[in-house]
């Protein structure tokens, strides 16, 4: 199926559970909510026309000071193996309780990109069993990758500086 015919089958299959479904240079892309994410997911994975039965992705995205609602944005790229085509699935999530639910009971490769939406970027991901940090340590607080995060928590040590805590009490380190 060319990009276009499978927006025009998800679309039609799909009318009220699609928020948008375009040709993104050249690329199939539909637009769900975050309610509607499990139905649609198992649709595309389901449909013997689709046949969508690998997950290469998730990411997420922080549209931060990007003058858009909703905030974050989780993006799912799928492909078909055997019929030789892909999609893009986008879930915009609000900034306060950013949710989704688990797609990892249908592709199972989804669980540790779904761990590390949650890890980096805070996506509660219902349903998933393991929902803990992947990257960061247990106790680390705040998400990285969110665009309001500190960048600089505490000073770095460098070779020149190895005693940096107490240079940093006294004097400027110098460079040697």
């Amino acid at each position: 199926m060319t990009p276009q015919e499978i927006v025009e089958k998800v679309q039609a299959s799909l009318p009220e559970d699609i928020l948008k479904a375009e040709l993104s240079l050249g690329d199939a892309v539909i637009h769900v909510s975050p309610e509607k994410l499990k139905k649609a997911a198992g649709f595309l994975k389901n449909d013997p026309d689709l046949a969508f039965d690998y997950l290469s992705d998730i990411r997420g995205v922080d549209y931060l000071n990007m003058e858009r609602e909703p905030r974050f944005e989780a993006v799912y790229e799928l492909h078909s193996l055997g019929k030789n085509h892909s999609l893009r699935i986008k879930v915009g999530l609000p900034e306060e309780n950013p949710t989704l639910p688990t797609v990892s009971d249908l592709w199972r490769g989804a669980e540790f990109p779904e761990r590390e939406l949650y890890d980096m970027f805070g996506f509660n991901i219902e349903g998933l069993a393991n929902l803990k940090r992947f990257i960061m340590p247990e106790g680390w607080e705040g998400h990285p990758l969110r665009k309001d995060y500190p960048l600089i928590v505490e000073p770095v040590a460098f070779s020149f500086n190895r005693d940096f805590k107490s240079d940093l009490v006294k004097s400027k380190p110098t460079i040697r």
